[in-house]
């Protein structure tokens, strides 16, 4: 959390105070907040104190909000991540990810159960799928992620069952570091059948992520709206496999929107329906992926590739 400490008035509040306030206000993944914050430079204390004097356009929602939202809604949310180990990371703190502060309206707020550390200047590369994976997709999903992350890619997923759930796994079983994105509060459990892997992933050096406050419930919303974060977190996205109404698909689109490069293994039976998002990403101009080569170069170029692999084969124990 941040230490700075603002007196304004009879109000002191350290600058994680005042970006907890603004996510009560503004809401998350709102367009509008990093509009604002744009206008008076990044400055947190400087966009809510022109929030709160009404000096900036809001809704009704947001002037009530504004207007409404005391001190000890804040330090409910931030005496809640305390007791539960959850780490706020605010859009000014040093460990915020880089390239997701790239990305059309990042979060302003991570609330993370873990160390984001590993995702400053590491090769990263998102891996997502369907819930309702084929046995050769798991298959084809750790062999990959496997060999990915013994190259020393960071891997990130967005912790659903199935090709999400098999990335993370194959990571943290080749001792490599992975992070997942939740459509959820960070303290609500699901997937139940993910626990587990959640623990793992923070043992391993990885994290857990949320934009949202939390005790947030799931929805279909939240997990379209954090698709954004999985793929601005990484340099490259690469879909495993999707049907033609896959979430994965919308991971994809947002990397493309990012200028992010996109990947994809091609379909294991063009005549099946469970194959149809990734034949789609192929007709739109994706990378096929036959081997873990193709990633890398896809990203970090053949010329640097030898290198790449020769310096992470030394850093390894």
């Amino acid at each position: 959390m941040g230490t700075t400490v603002t007196k304004r008035g009879d109000f002191t509040a350290s600058s994680a105070e005042v970006w907890i306030w603004l996510l009560l206000v503004m809401q998350p993944y709102n367009y509008r907040t990093v509009e604002i914050l744009e206008q008076y430079g990044f400055n947190a204390e400087k966009a809510a104190a022109a929030i709160r004097d009404g000096k900036v356009m809001l809704t009704e929602d947001e002037k009530k909000r504004a207007k409404d939202t005391r001190n000890e809604a804040v330090h409910k949310v931030m005496k809640t991540c305390f007791n539960s180990g959850v780490r706020i990371i605010t859009f000014d703190d040093e460990e915020y990810p880089p390239l997701l502060k790239e990305i059309y309206n990042p979060p302003i707020v991570l609330f993370c159960a873990g160390s984001l550390k590993g995702l400053s200047g590491a090769l990263t590369l998102s891996a997502v799928g369907t819930r309702k994976p084929s046995n050769y997709g798991i298959a084809v999903t750790k062999r990959l992620i496997s060999q990915l992350s013994q190259a020393g890619t960071v891997i990130t997923s967005g912790l659903a069952l199935g090709i999400d759930a098999a990335v993370h796994r194959a990571c943290i079983d080749s001792g490599g570091q992975t992070f997942g994105v939740l459509g959820c509060g960070i303290l609500v459990n699901y997937p139940a059948d993910n626990a587990q892997l959640k623990r793992d992933i923070i043992k391993s050096g990885g994290a857990i992520i949320s934009e949202l406050l939390p005790f947030t419930k799931p929805s279909a919303d939240y997990f379209q709206h954090r698709n954004r974060i999985i793929s601005g977190l990484s340099k490259g996205t690469l879909v495993l496999e999707a049907d033609e109404k896959s979430g994965a698909l919308i991971t994809a689109n947002h990397a493309c929107e990012q200028g992010r490069e996109v990947f994809f293994v091609p379909p294991h039976d063009i005549l099946s329906p469970r194959f149809m998002g990734v034949a789609s990403l192929g007709r739109d101009g994706a990378t096929p992926v036959f081997s873990y080569l193709d990633v890398l170069c896809g990203i970090i170029g053949t010329s640097d590739l030898g290198s790449f692999i020769s310096r992470e084969l030394k850093n390894k124990p």
